[in-house]
């Protein structure tokens, strides 16, 4: 299912373009960085891609919440990577060095809401060119009751939105999985498991408006987990049921590929 967006301008195309096994267990975000692609594995750590195989990149001997992740994302220069633990919303920050990562607790995300709810499923590096604040800032979807998109502003993580989906998008999406922001336009992509389906959405000055949704093409009970920008024009995403890496392509109207 697609739906056009209010402009032409704003749609983002997908079209799959390739799918590989991953080598654990089970995924659940993924994100580019210098040290290559790096795979969340629930309770076992970050690990880093290498064709067919995965090492062990960072896990919970380096910090205790790193054996609680679930989303994951590096800045543009890739050589910063934050993840977010489920359970305590917890973020830290690792820093790419020569001899591996070194990681610190950068603080707690603000859960909405004021009841025991589920947690932060995905997080996403915002640049300052496409915040509505002029600075750099993580995106960071809670999965259900309630589902919202939140901005934190870096580096004091100060909560500047904490956004409700558009009726269109609540109807689409029917838990929210991770999220990650186009390099070029800056529209947001969100991901169901449940529905098992991307919404692009824009942030504008009134909060998220809604643009299109695309259907993915995953067989039986598969579940997409996790998502993340390789480059301007490929998609990743993760699954679990089985663990999968699914490329695809992204197109933009009257722009050349990339």
């Amino acid at each position: 299912m697609v739906r056009m967006p209010r402009s032409a301008a704003e749609l983002l195309s997908f079209s799959l373009v390739s799918v590989r096994a991953l080598p654990v267990r089970g995924a659940s975000g993924v994100t580019g960085s210098r040290a290559g692609v790096l795979i969340v594995e629930d309770d076992l750590g970050i690990y880093r891609l290498h064709g067919q195989t995965a090492t062990l990149w960072a896990g919970p001997d380096l910090h205790p919440e790193l054996g609680d992740l679930e989303g994951i994302a590096a800045n543009e220069r890739g050589d910063t990577v934050w993840a977010v633990a489920e359970e305590s919303g917890v973020l830290v920050e690792l820093a790419l060095g020569a001899r591996g990562p070194t990681v610190r607790r950068t603080g707690r995300l603000r859960r909405p809401g004021s009841r025991a709810n589920k947690g932060f499923e995905g997080v996403a590096f915002l640049p300052a060119r496409h915040s509505s604040t002029r600075r750099d800032a993580l995106v960071a979807v809670h999965e259900h009751k309630p589902r919202r998109v939140c901005l934190f502003s870096l580096p004091d993580l100060r909560q500047t939105h904490d956004l409700k989906l558009p009726p269109e998008a609540k109807e689409a999406l029917d838990d929210l999985a991770d999220v990650a922001v186009d390099p070029v336009t800056g529209l947001l992509v969100l991901l169901s498991e449940a529905s098992r389906r991307l919404a692009v959405l824009r942030l504008g000055p009134e909060g998220l408006q809604f643009v299109s949704t695309f259907d993915l093409p995953l067989p039986g009970k598969e579940r997409p987990e996790g998502l993340a920008y390789l480059s301007p024009g490929r998609l990743a995403i993760v699954t679990e049921g089985p663990a999968r890496l699914l490329e695809l392509r992204v197109t933009r109207p009257g722009r050349a590929r990339v």
